[in-house]
């Protein structure tokens, strides 16, 4: 049963496994992103705090100053208390029991006159007990306490105090009790806190405390930020009065929360980094390990064409994808839900207002951009196929001169041109239109926002400072949620390339070495291809069909043929490159899938021109870097390939780095070099690609020369680009459409074989002398 194909998703999760073997790394960068999201998000409240700041100046409000909201809140939650939580609330004013009892019979606070701001002042007192401690009681109620009035004073305090309490009303009506307790109580009762407005000191963070619970919020951590930062608003003694303890406080708050979030955002990167470069350096290290196990892959002229794009191109869409995985995939999403936590935390229906405008702004705006980009598209496909007709006018200049049809050319010309320049009109019209109509889209949506947001903040339901946080949170959501969908982008890549690169390493491979193979003894008699046929994995298609053939030991024979592709998989069946998919391939007897691949592989030396060189000194180059070869050794195969002379000349001699693929040296010198290569393992068998650019004549003669010293003695199997090489084979085969189609000597081949004749001078350009 064959095996469903491995979708994206999947194989994605196989390359985040991979972040596994540097778990540290992984795990510190998602800590790391995590936290610095939150510090991120921090700095807004401290924005927030700055505001505020600026704006109350740290001052708690009268009753009088309250807005219309705070004071409703504050009437409700008066009226919700009973006569005994009351009395125990006005308890700690220093009022007589007759004085909190009055007091306390008040139903309607804003409309008790003066004497509201000894209510406001015992819930000022509840709400900091509660949600800070006695200690921001103590800070804000300090000094204001007087003791007894002095002689002289009482008269003047006890009228002040009646005229205050004048228009207090009581369930009962009758105010000259209430006046009477309290004149009492400041003549000749405990000391009595005087009325002195509470905006007359910078408190810091609990005035905003006191509003906050005073509206009736309950969801803003300004609270508790007050219980655990005393430095808030409890200024040691001696302190400077400016500039406020608290605002250089928040300054340094601010400037810490910055430093750690770069600090973090540095961390995330660096450990990031180093979690995908492990991961994608050990998916490399498979890739090209599994190379060498896939014969199939050296069929292709150009080498392991696809493997080279799996380590390159593939491996590197995958780590762009861990990447953004462990730095914004995650992160950024983290980031957009605290900005909007926020937001719904300053005004939940304004925040939720903003983001169903926001989704019906992009909605329209999509569908806008979408119809004006599709007449964009067609308007450019016209304007395409007019400058087509007009080209092809140009084009007829002979038959309209012949002809005399100069006038209806010209006319035809104009017609053209007046359709192009209309539908350029309208390309450019649809391209000039939909940009502006989406920033006007985008600044009606902000105004009305920012008239609701006004309309709010004056009507007293949200403060200046909640305000500036909420436009900053929610205009903010644009970044992350850019960066997020900029980041799909690389993640959508790296699971379609994450797909290929598994589907590559799960493939099995063609060629392997059986259990007990036999050691393969030298060539002594023959090559043999019996009924071999091989399969293009790529295409499907067959390369070589039924083929058969007998290569003497110690023959030169040639390969000649259109297609690249069924040569080399003729002379790759030898070293196993690959194995084929039907018939077999015998050294003297020896069927070369029961023998090691070390006995066989030792005997065949290939030049390919692909791969004559390689990024590394010359001496590696020839040794391939085998300890076993001394210098004297790959001196000596250089000199028999005729290389010597010009490395001797190199910079560094025999230690110069070759360089890419060899572009700092000429074909005939890399050419050379893999000669050399293939000497020094004196092998029985070699394989020789030709180049098939042009050589000169001296480097002809050199090449020559060092094939009439090795080949004696040798099996040889030449891919000829040469006349030369050609004559002196003494056979060649002609490959066509994967069959042995003819074989012969050079001069039959040329006068007996059409298709052998046209394939000459298809090469040469020139019909053989020896016709």
């Amino acid at each position: 049963m064959a095996r469903e194909p491995e979708s994206s998703e999947s194989a994605f999760k196989k390359a985040c496994a991979y972040l596994n073997f540097d778990r540290k790394a992984k795990w510190a960068a998602h800590f790391a992103a995590a936290s610095s999201a939150l510090a991120y998000v921090s700095l807004l409240g401290v924005l927030w705090l700055f505001v505020d700041l600026m704006a109350s100046r740290g001052r708690i409000p009268d009753y009088q100053e309250l807005t219309p909201l705070q004071q409703h809140e504050f009437d409700r939650a008066w009226v919700g208390l009973t006569l005994e939580q009351r009395q125990e609330r006005l308890g700690p004013l220093g009022l007589s029991a007759a004085a909190r009892l009055d007091l306390a019979s008040i139903e309607q606070p804003s409309q008790a006159g003066d004497a509201v701001d000894w209510l406001w002042a015992a819930q000022v007192r509840h709400i900091l007990a509660e949600n800070v401690g006695p200690g921001a009681v103590a800070r804000v109620f300090r000094g204001r306490a007087r003791t007894r009035s002095a002689p002289g004073e009482s008269g003047a305090r006890a009228s002040q105090v009646a005229s205050a309490l004048r228009v207090v009303g009581s369930p009962s009506g009758a105010s000259a009790p209430l006046l009477t307790a309290v004149s009492l109580a400041v003549t000749s009762g405990p000391p009595v806190p005087a009325l002195t407005p509470f905006n007359d000191v910078d408190h810091g963070i609990l005035s905003l405390v006191v509003r906050e619970r005073a509206s009736g919020r309950t969801l803003t951590p300004v609270p508790a930020l007050a219980r655990r930062a005393g430095w808030t608003w409890n200024a040691p003694p001696g302190a400077p009065t400016f500039p406020p303890p608290y605002l250089t406080g928040l300054f340094l708050l601010a400037l810490l929360l910055g430093l750690i979030a770069t600090g973090l955002s540095l961390l995330m990167r660096e450990m990031a980094a180093r979690a995908t470069v492990e991961a994608t350096t050990r998916i490399r290290r498979a890739v090209y390990h599994h190379t060498f196990r896939l014969g199939t892959l050296a069929v292709r002229a150009l080498g392991p064409s696809e493997a080279v794009s799996i380590l390159t191109r593939h491996v590197e869409a995958v780590h762009d994808a861990l990447y953004h995985l462990l730095t914004v995939y995650y992160r950024e999403p983290t980031i957009f839900g605290l900005l909007l936590l926020s937001a719904f935390i300053v005004h939940p229906l304004l925040a939720l207002a903003f983001l169903l405008f926001a989704v019906v702004v992009w909605l329209v705006g999509t569908q806008i951009v979408s119809a004006f980009r599709r007449q964009s598209k067609l308007a450019t496909n016209h304007a395409a196929e007019r400058l087509t007709i007009i080209r092809e006018s140009l084009m007829l200049m002979r038959l309209v001169k012949c002809f005399l049809m100069e006038q209806f050319n010209s006319a035809r010309v104009e017609r053209q041109l007046t359709r192009y320049a209309h539908v350029q009109l309208v390309r450019h019209r649809s391209e000039s239109v939909y940009q502006p109509l989406l920033i006007f889209l985008g600044l009606f949506a902000s105004l009305v926002l920012l008239y609701v947001g006004a309309f709010i903040v004056v009507g007293g339901q949200l403060s200046v400072a909640g305000a500036v946080v909420l436009a900053t949170a929610l205009l903010t959501l644009y970044f992350p949620m850019a960066r997020w969908l900029e980041s799909r982008r690389f993640v959508r890549r790296g699971k379609e390339s994450a797909q290929q690169v598994f589907r590559f390493l799960e493939r099995r491979g063609e060629v392997g070495q059986v259990v007990g193979a036999e050691f393969l003894p030298p060539l002594a008699r023959q090559i043999e291809f019996d009924n071999v046929s091989i399969r293009d994995p790529g295409s499907g298609r067959m390369l070589l069909e039924d083929v058969t053939l007998n290569i003497p030991a110690g023959q030169r024979i040639g390969l000649i043929g259109a297609d690249n592709l069924e040569k080399h998989a003729l002379v790759y069946l030898i070293p196993r490159l690959l194995d084929p998919t039907a018939g077999e391939v015998r050294i003297d007897q020896h069927n070369l899938r029961w023998v090691t691949l070390d006995s066989l592989r030792a005997q065949v030396a290939i030049v390919m021109m692909h791969n004559l060189v390689f990024h590394d000194s010359v001496s590696n180059n020839i040794g391939c870097g085998d300890t076993a070869y001394t210098l004297p050794q790959i001196i000596d195969a250089a000199k028999m390939a005729r290389a010597h002379h010009f490395i001797q000349k190199l910079p560094q001699g025999y230690e110069t780095p070759i360089g890419e693929l060899g572009h700092t040296l000429s074909v005939s010198e890399q050419f050379r070099i893999a000669l050399a290569r293939a000497i020094l393992r004196d092998p029985a068998l070699l394989i020789i690609e030709e180049p098939e650019t042009e050589l000169d004549e001296d480097s002809k003669n050199l090449i020559d020369d060092t094939l009439t010293r090795i080949l004696p003695g040798r099996t040889a199997i030449f891919l000829p680009h040469r006349i030369s090489t050609i004559r002196s084979c003494d056979r060649l085969y002609l490959v066509n459409k994967g069959r042995i189609v003819a074989t012969g000597v050079h001069k039959d081949l040329l006068k007996g074989n059409k298709l052998y004749r046209h394939l000459h001078y298809l090469e040469f350009n020139e019909v053989d002398e020896m016709v």
